[in-house]
């Protein structure tokens, strides 16, 4: 057995062994340094070819809420940040359907080092208001009430028992609650509230931190009713979101009013229409001079316009009473519109058991009773009341009048990256 007992060049091998296994680490280390700096690199340019693509989508929207008849293909540069080539399809899409699709580049479409393409279903809804209720001077909504769509208001919205505030649509962004005032209680919940996941209530009255709490001198008070949705609550909002409206009474009356663009019927003194009568709308306005009453038991047949342009000495200058509906007991198409007259109670009342497809717009104040259902916009230059019972949808109008004030309204039904 031989023993070695000269170790001298053992810890020589030992430093070389361990400044070799040191320099394949800080290779490595560079490796991945360079590695990381690149992917973070990459990772920075793709998020803003996405961001720049998702803003040619909104351009598209921009585009086609002024002509429905855009289709691109557009080639814009955001900056020198990148550019995005924006398109518009109706392929295969419903009426008021529309495909766009935006492909974003960075830096540029000749030499991209990142390309991100998103597509998105809009629906451009010609000629309706973009709120489902709206009213200049407050909105009150009393139990069991459905609205699918925006409420909004310059003055106060009150909220009573059972309220459902949703979506248009499935997909539809709207089912939000918006007021400018910045009074105490601009939105004041009730009962119970329910709402959708990722809407809001925006008010520009008091914050609970200014006042202490969720009290009655908040903006937007007792949020404890709501209960479901977990909407974003902004007090205190100075956002485009809660501008005051220049006007809730949308309808251009001197477009309305023009025999070279609707057929009109003129009657010239008040209207009483007795119980089961057939109303024949036959594609008409139907101008009321002096105001009109529909007893219960109507059917409106065909579509058209029911416009109240004066009167005094009734308690409604648009009234209907009971059980009026279209053929079979479906939607009436019809727009009910009251812009002049002075009257004791209200501009337009819409009594129980009544189903229509339109706008309903009044000048002063507008009352929904009981089982009620509106597919379409109810507004006022006053204010809006509901009581129970009375689901409004927003939509397109069954009978389409000219609308002033606001673009075609836009409702993103899909986004998704290709």
């Amino acid at each position: 057995m031989v023993i070695i007992k000269n170790e001298n060049g053992v810890a020589l091998v030992l430093t070389l062994a361990l400044l070799a296994v040191l320099s394949v680490l800080a290779v490595a280390m560079v490796f991945l340094g360079r590695y990381e700096t690149r992917f973070l690199v990459k990772e920075r340019l793709s998020d803003s070819a996405l961001y720049i693509a998702d803003g040619g989508v909104e351009y598209g929207i921009n585009e086609l809420q002024k002509d429905t008849n855009y289709r691109g293909p557009t080639t814009y540069f955001v900056g020198n940040a990148g550019q995005f080539i924006v398109r518009v399809s109706t392929q295969g899409q419903p009426a008021n359907y529309y495909v766009i699709t935006s492909t974003g580049y960075v830096p540029n479409a000749t030499n991209p080092r990142e390309t991100r393409i998103v597509t998105s279903v809009v629906n451009i809804v010609p000629g309706t208001p973009t709120y489902a209720i709206g009213a200049k001077d407050g909105i009150t909504v009393a139990s069991n009430i459905t609205i699918k769509g925006d409420l909004r208001s310059d003055g106060q919205i009150a909220l009573g028992s059972n309220v459902f505030v949703e979506p248009s649509s499935p997909g539809a962004s709207d089912g939000s609650i918006y007021t400018s005032t910045g009074m105490a209680k601009g939105v004041y919940i009730t009962g119970n509230l329910y709402m959708q996941p990722g809407r809001e209530i925006r008010s520009r009255g008091p914050t609970n931190a200014s006042k202490g709490g969720d009290t009655a001198e908040t903006g937007i008070y007792q949020e404890s009713k709501i209960k479901s949705g977990n909407p974003l609550i902004v007090e205190g909002d100075t956002s485009a979101d809660t501008n005051p409206m220049p006007s809730y009474c949308s309808v251009d009356l001197a477009e309305l009013d023009d025999p070279t663009k609707y057929d009109k019927v003129v009657y010239d003194s008040y209207m009483n229409y007795e119980s089961n009568e057939t109303f024949d709308l036959a594609g008409k306005v139907h101008k009321f001079t002096q105001g009109v009453r529909f007893s219960s038991n109507i059917t409106f047949t065909g579509a058209g316009t029911i416009w109240v342009s004066g009167g005094s000495g009734h308690s409604y200058g648009l009234e209907l009473c009971s059980n009026v509906f279209g053929p079979d007991g479906g939607y009436a198409s019809v727009n009910l519109i009251v812009s002049g007259g002075t009257w004791n109670l209200a501009d337009i009342m819409i009594n129980s058991n009544v189903k229509i497809n339109g706008l309903i717009s009044g000048t002063t104040q507008v009352n929904a009773n009981s089982n009620v259902a509106i597919n379409g916009v109810i507004e006022s230059g006053g204010t809006v009341n509901v009581n129970s019972n009375v689901t409004i949808q927003w939509g397109q109008l069954g009978f389409q009048i000219p609308i002033t004030g606001s673009p075609a309204a836009t409702v993103v039904r899909s986004w998704r990256e290709l």
